[in-house]
């Protein structure tokens, strides 16, 4: 019985040894995104794609990641919209948190700000409310999704699923995106 407990206490230490010098490591990945606009922005706009970067600081050893995103969202105006209207154009910044409630699956939650840099000459209106109003507006996106190891655990495959609302006074401007990234540790 002594040996079988000297055993235990050896094997511990040497899991609690090899666990205690695997450091979390800050990650960057970079990647595309399509979606479709949602609320007032689904009248003129048919899709959005865009790209973005996101830094991932993680928390002492938790499963909890501080992020950094910025990005470009472009609202391709509908083929049957029959006023004048140019894409759209938006520039997110925003800063979060991930929790990793398993290996691979994570929800996040973003805030932060966009900025409008569209072209569009005339404003549209839609119901009397101009849809591409303000330069600058509040930002908020809840994320779910999972980060698959690629290449020997040190690459991951990064996808997530995210309503992103930019609070506008007509009313919020939205969008339904996935985006697909590569991801690798710095």
């Amino acid at each position: 019985m002594n040996k079988f407990l000297l055993l235990v206490v050896f094997l511990s230490g040497i899991a609690f040894s090899a666990s205690a010098q695997t450091k979390p490591t800050p990650q960057l990945s970079i990647g595309g995104e399509f979606g479709f606009p949602a609320g007032k922005m689904a009248n003129v706009y048919g899709s959005v794609i865009g790209a973005s970067v996101k830094y991932e600081a993680p928390i002492a050893s938790s499963r909890f990641n501080l992020t950094l995103t910025a990005g470009i969202s472009d609202y391709l105006v509908k083929l049957t919209y029959t006023g004048s209207a140019n894409p759209a154009f938006y520039v997110p910044i925003e800063i979060g948190g991930r929790y990793y409630f398993s290996k691979l699956g994570y929800v996040e939650a973003d805030f932060g700000l966009s900025n409008n840099i569209n072209n569009n000459k005339n404003p549209i209106y839609l119901n009397g409310v101009i849809v591409n109003a303000p330069k600058t507006a509040f930002i908020f996106s809840p994320v779910i999704g999972f980060s698959a190891p690629v290449y020997k655990k040190k690459t991951k495959i990064d996808i997530g699923f995210r309503y992103e609302g930019r609070v506008e006074s007509g009313g919020p401007v939205g969008q339904i995106a996935a985006r697909a990234a590569y991801r690798f540790g710095l």
